[in-house]
């Protein structure tokens, strides 16, 4: 017959050891629940960390074509920069160039006021000269008509042959004005413009 203490003994052992097993499922299982936790946040982190990377990517290549935009908008500048230099030193030449040409057509604004005053004086010069010369023409001709007149020879007629020793004699006798020598017109320049002066 079994020993009841040792039967007793027994049942508190075989109950010790089925809490101890509940006890462990149950600690399984909430290590299996804390696993699945932790694999589904490490899969989160997983998933976390890979939009990170392709964010990373995604920032990287924006970063480098930025870059690369920031590097061609400062070649720009410098070119602009080369340019407006090169315009600037343009402008700086256009202006002496045109300070330059204004002296020269002052300068040449004065020789034609110059060649025109003395063009328009050589015409007055020239003007009074051949009125003189054409007066002096005119007493010449004048003169000379005078002259011919005097030494035409007169018809043979009896009643006037004694007459014509006398009369011959008396025009040979009687002085006449020696004709005055014309005064040369200077000679025109026919490439010299004709300057009318402007009243």
């Amino acid at each position: 017959m079994m020993d009841p203490f040792a039967f007793f003994t027994a049942l508190l052992a075989l109950g010790f050891a089925l809490l101890s097993r509940k006890n462990a499922q149950d600690r399984i299982v909430a290590l299996e629940s804390d696993l699945d936790g932790v694999e589904t946040r490490n899969r989160q982190l997983i998933e976390q960390r890979d939009a990170v990377k392709t964010t990373l990517a995604e920032t990287a290549a924006t970063l480098e074509t930025t870059k690369k935009a920031l590097d061609a908008t400062e070649q720009e500048k410098q070119e602009i920069e080369r340019q407006r230099a090169t315009i600037a030193e343009a402008a700086a030449r256009l202006e002496k160039v045109r300070a330059e040409l204004e002296s020269d057509l002052g300068r040449v604004r004065r020789e034609h006021e110059s060649l025109e005053f003395r063009v328009v004086e050589f015409q007055g010069t020239w003007s009074h000269q051949l009125t003189t010369l054409e007066a002096e023409i005119a007493t010449l001709m004048r003169q000379l008509g005078e002259f011919r007149k005097g030494t035409q020879l007169p018809f043979a007629r009896p009643d006037l042959a004694t007459a014509a020793p006398a009369s011959a004699e008396a025009s040979w006798s009687k002085p006449t004005a020696a004709p005055r020598l014309a005064v040369a017109a200077p000679a025109v320049d026919p490439a010299t413009p004709s300057v009318r002066r402007v009243p």
